[in-house]
């Protein structure tokens, strides 16, 4: 009966340990997501993509870099206009809500924002003869990110994410707000 007990314990202790050793500060890992944008005037199709990679911080907060890709279409006179975006995003996340164990964790992260847009691949008249005033620019500003986290396994976790961008140096609309989903492989 001793043995079962100890075997118990030993086992409880070992996973408990497994479960402490996920926020280390220092760990890396690989972020990927997907979702959809936001907005009054896109056709049913606007998305993104982002790959990103994350630093664990202290006390289980983090840092996060990432690439992305937007695409959005506009309707005009029965023409879509794709509008395309490409950005950097860097932010330091917060965990502010969660489970003891951290299992699942909730995030707000604030960070930094700048890209490139095009506007109908740089082609300036539609074929109904319309001029588009809107140019290509670079653009900047901040992001705001709203993230439910729960881990998978000790090293994948499964993010249901909301996120809020403030641009500037763009001629279309600031306030562009997202929704998606992702997953991220710490090593």
């Amino acid at each position: 009966m001793k043995n079962i007990v100890l075997i118990l314990v030993m086992f409880l202790a070992g996973f408990s340990l497994a479960k402490a050793q996920r926020l280390m500060q220092g760990k890396k890992g690989i972020e990927l997501s997907a979702g959809i944008a936001w907005g009054k005037d896109f056709l049913p199709t606007p998305y993104y993509i982002q790959a990103g990679m994350t630093m664990t911080r202290k006390k289980g907060n983090y840092l996060l870099w990432a690439l992305d890709y937007s695409r959005r279409k506009y309707a005009f006179e029965g023409t879509e206009i794709p509008v395309e975006s490409f950005a950097g995003e860097g932010s330091y996340n917060l965990y502010v809500l969660g489970d003891w164990s951290r299992t699942v964790s909730l995030y707000v992260g604030l960070g930094a924002v700048a890209g490139y847009e095009t506007i109908n691949e740089s082609k300036k008249i539609l074929p109904s003869g319309a001029v588009i005033l809107n140019e290509d620019h670079f653009m900047y500003g901040g992001a705001v990110r709203l993230s439910l986290e729960t881990y998978l396994g000790n090293r994948v976790v499964l993010l249901v994410q909301g996120k809020t961008r403030y641009v500037m140096g763009t001629t279309l609309e600031r306030l562009r707000p997202w929704a998606g989903v992702g997953i991220r492989f710490i090593f």
